[in-house]
């Protein structure tokens, strides 16, 4: 492998901290592996992803493989890489330990209950794909199994579309090898030379359509061979019209139909093949509330499936609604989460840039009982949650609790992937009191319904919400000032100046010798927005849209989705002053659902 390709997109700084991280692992891991992780490396570089993210592929499986040199890790290459390999590490161990035992999705949940952020996850997937690619070994059934039953639904959830071909296709051709040679007999083309043919008319559209005086994104995809195997159980080859697949994505619903009247005028298209479900709303397609038109042409003895749709109706039919159209499990803890984190990246894609730097939240952690079967819980849960998660007698009865072999008592709060034993007494008596030690509904409905309390279904709407750790940046993190405030400069002891706004509240603490009178001349500045909204299909689109018609740069975003239905977003942005920022958040509080906005 040519190491250029790994060193070329990075400034000399950041090469020269990839070249470390490979002179590690070619000093620390056997020839193989030292080839893998290069592999995986470059996986991640086709994705345009930090340096640190590509070191952390570098080094992913270090403590896998005995490495224990921690401190001298994190000294080298920062606590994020660190953290992101030991956070694989636990993922793979977790793995290696309990499946096939757990179900696929317990297991999906409780991988992404471990995963912190998107990088991690990609850096798994490309771990993953490699390894079904090239590892000859007596694993390699399960690890097939591990990717079309685990990672590849998380892959289509996440819109990681190259990452679920490789998973799909490599796991095919090595659960059914026979059916596999069937399909590739078939397809004839290789997985490059369908690609080719598909970029080919991606880019011809997207030039067509410029001329036509109309913007719109244009994507492209072939069917993967495990696709086209289901595919065939119901319709022969010869009828299949979607082995190439070509979306076009416009702003307005007028433009769809622009749209197909030029490539209609084009192209000859196939009349069975088309479909507008803008018309029906989804009548015929298998689910309610999807949007857009349906179409198949020929070109060059080629058949291309081409779909057209509003930014607005894409990413909702990338919501839950598209996962229940593709048949995939669903998991109420997490599903509305991966929906916004789905949305998120899809709309990435038309700005060409993927953030990876956010968390990937689910509402539950898991704990395991002594035979290590696994008991989901929501998170703040105790003991005494476990306790009756196993059995309502054994939460009856529950003395004290051993997690990770510690004696604790019932009320412990529990952290995700703790290890536990409830040690029960015939002479314990279920408390009343217990009510205010546990959080999980089915404690409290047996706890309730043995002291004869009424179980009511009426749930509190609560606004108050929990704040989020700023991160260090170059202006003070207190008050994030931006270009058009009035700020004023602080004198530290490191001979730096720490700018702040004047009506910054920490400034009443600081000793007035320190201060400094500043002109802010920073071309642009970042801003944090906090919103709080009651969740809807199609919301996170919404705000999308008006970040980019603002014309603010989105660089980093967080949030969660409440049982009480509420949502709780915060968005990192940089702006070219502050009247940018304030004319956005009077944009935000318009968009029907949600009920505040705020810069903190």
């Amino acid at each position: 492998m040519d190491l250029n390709d790994l060193l070329h997109p990075y400034s000399k700084s950041e090469q020269q901290k990839i070249s470390l991280a490979i002179d590690l692992i070619k000093t620390d891991l056997p020839q193989s592996k030292f080839e893998h992780n290069l592999r995986v490396a470059k996986l991640l570089v086709t994705k345009k992803l930090s340096y640190d993210i590509i070191i952390a592929g570098l080094l992913h499986n270090l403590f896998l493989d005995g490495f224990s040199k921690e401190p001298e890790l994190r000294e080298s290459f920062g606590d994020d890489v660190t953290e992101s390999i030991k956070e694989i590490t636990l993922v793979g161990n977790i793995i290696n330990k309990n499946y096939p035992k757990i179900p696929a999705k317990t297991m999906a949940s409780l991988v992404l209950s471990i995963t912190s952020n998107l990088s991690t996850l990609l850096i798994q997937q490309a771990d993953l794909v490699d390894r079904l690619e090239f590892e000859k070994s007596k694993r390699m059934k399960l690890l097939a199994q591990l990717a079309i039953e685990v990672y590849s639904p998380l892959a289509v959830k996440l819109g990681l579309d190259d990452f679920n071909w490789k998973l799909q296709d490599f796991g095919f051709r090595i659960e059914k090898p026979r059916e596999y040679a069937k399909v590739k007999r078939l397809v004839t083309k290789t997985r490059e030379e369908r690609e080719e043919t598909v970029e080919e008319l991606r880019e011809y559209l997207e030039k067509f359509l410029k001329s036509k005086k109309l913007t719109a994104q244009v994507f492209g995809r072939p069917k993967n061979f495990r696709s086209i195997y289901k595919k065939l159980q119901k319709v022969s080859f010869k009828q299949m019209h979607d082995i190439y697949g070509i979306r076009i994505i416009c702003d307005k619903e007028k433009e769809c139909y622009e749209i197909l009247g030029h490539i209609h005028s084009k192209f000859d298209f196939i009349k069975y093949a088309f479909d507008d479900f803008i018309a029906k709303e989804g009548v015929g397609k298998g689910y309610k509330g999807y949007r857009g038109i349906h179409t198949a042409i020929k070109k060059d003895n080629n058949i291309f499936e081409i779909q057209i749709r509003t930014w607005e109706q894409h990413l909702k039919s990338e919501s839950s609604i598209y996962w229940e159209y593709k048949r995939l499990n669903k998991d109420a803890f997490f599903e509305k989460d991966l929906s916004w984190e789905r949305q998120l990246l899809e709309w990435q894609k038309s700005v060409g840039k993927i953030i990876t730097k956010k968390g990937i939240l689910t509402k539950k952690i898991f704990a395991f009982t002594p035979l290590n079967e696994v008991i989901p819980l929501p998170i703040g849960s105790t003991a005494l949650d476990f306790a009756f998660a196993i059995h309502t007698s054994v939460g009856s009865k529950a003395l004290k609790a051993k997690i990770n072999g510690k004696t604790m008592p019932l009320d412990t709060e529990l952290n995700n992937l703790d290890k536990l034993e409830i040690i029960t007494s015939n002479k314990q008596e279920l408390k009343r009191t217990w009510l205010n030690l546990v959080k999980s509904d089915k404690a409290k409905t047996k706890i309730k319904r043995f002291f004869g309390i009424n179980i009511g279904k009426q749930k509190k709407i609560t606004s108050k919400l929990a704040t989020v750790n700023l991160k260090k940046i170059k202006l003070a993190e207190c008050c994030h000032p931006l270009p058009g405030e009035d700020v004023i400069g602080v004198k530290t002891t490191k001979r730096k100046i720490i700018i702040h706004k004047t009506t910054c509240s920490n400034l009443k603490t600081i000793d007035k010798n320190k201060l400094v009178e500043i002109e802010f001349e920073k071309a642009k500045g970042q801003a944090k927005i906090k919103l709080t909204a009651i969740d809807r299909i199609g919301l996170l689109g919404e705000i999308l849209a008006e970040i980019k018609k603002k014309n603010v740069v989105l660089l980093e975003t967080n949030f969660k989705i409440k049982k009480s239905g509420f949502v709780e977003a915060h968005f990192t942005i940089e702006a070219k002053n502050v009247q940018k920022v304030e004319k956005l958040i009077n944009s935000l509080e318009k968009i029907n659902a949600i009920h505040h906005v705020e810069r903190e």
